[in-house]
């Protein structure tokens, strides 16, 4: 089971240009942040349903994290720092 428990486990994956590793936790309906050393960074909560089940950077400047979310097979974007 990864941090914080739940339903489910690890799903898709990402990194950021800091080496960070974004963690879609298909059971809980949010995503992991991890530092380049493993520790927990930050928890971003689904604004829909519990399946999130992919995640990848893009935009403009690669700072936004798009979230797929697979039970109402929404995409959602997350402004992020790096």
């Amino acid at each position: 089971q990864m941090a914080g428990g739940g339903t489910g486990g690890p799903g898709g994956l990402a990194v950021d240009r800091a080496g960070s590793l974004a963690v879609a936790h298909g059971g809980m309906g949010c995503v992991w942040l991890f530092d380049r050393l493993g520790e927990p960074m930050l928890r971003i909560r689904a604004t829909q349903g519990l399946r999130t089940t992919n995640v990848a950077y893009g935009g403009p400047d690669h700072r936004t994290l798009f979230i797929l979310e697979a039970t109402t097979g929404s995409v959602l974007a997350a402004p992020m720092r790096t």
